[in-house]
């Protein structure tokens, strides 16, 4: 790995820790609307060495536990489904014990189509571009947290930071890609309340 992306990683890693931790620091406001089921985001942009990152951090509390969620999530249909305007997601190969998912999204006119590396960890997610090999954007960094609570459910917290590189695909869909990229907490409960439902009606 190149000096620079060593020092991205570490910076990130620093960065999406600090993230994950905010949960603690969450306004009353925003902890009421965790509690009614709502979805709180807060969103960031950075620049750094030439680079432009959009993203943010989205937290949601949601009806399973971090076992249950994680065994959803070795699935590749699965991160289909909860990745925005995902078309695919395949799984091409493993390295050093990650697996390797290569991520088209977009819709029939305009796609962008890269790999991602996957890392778990206890209760804990983290995924990165992996730059050796073919990617239409330029990088992205984040992970997905599950937090058990007393009450029996999991706190999730999704973090995500895109490089989307320079060009008319930036100035054109940036802000858009954004907002889609933090609905990930959502997409999670969606999939687990349509697996719920199915796994009720095979039952009756």
């Amino acid at each position: 790995m190149r000096p620079i992306a060593l020092a991205l990683a570490a910076w990130f890693g620093v960065l999406l820790a600090a993230w994950g931790a905010r949960a603690d620091g969450l306004t009353p406001a925003e902890a009421d609307r965790l509690a009614r089921a709502e979805t709180v985001v807060r969103t960031e942009s950075i620049e750094r060495n030439g680079r432009r990152y959009v993203g943010g951090v989205a937290y949601a509390i949601l009806d399973t536990s971090p076992a249950d969620l994680e065994a959803l999530l070795v699935n590749d249909e699965a991160w289909r489904r909860i990745m925005p305007k995902a078309r695919s997601a395949c799984r091409v190969g493993t390295e050093g014990g990650d697996a390797l998912v290569e991520m088209t999204h977009g819709t029939p006119l305009l796609q962008a189509t890269y790999t991602i590396r996957v890392r778990r960890e206890a209760h804990n997610v983290r995924f990165w571009l992996d730059p050796r090999r073919p990617h239409d954007i330029e990088d992205a960094w984040g992970f997905l947290r599950a937090v058990p609570r007393p009450d029996g459910r999991t706190l999730v917290t999704y973090g995500v930071l895109i490089d989307m590189g320079p060009g008319l695909l930036r100035d054109l869909f940036e802000e858009r890609v954004r907002a889609v990229a933090l609905t990930v907490p959502d997409r999670v409960r969606d999939l687990l309340l349509e697996r719920s439902a199915t796994s009720v009606r095979a039952s009756r």
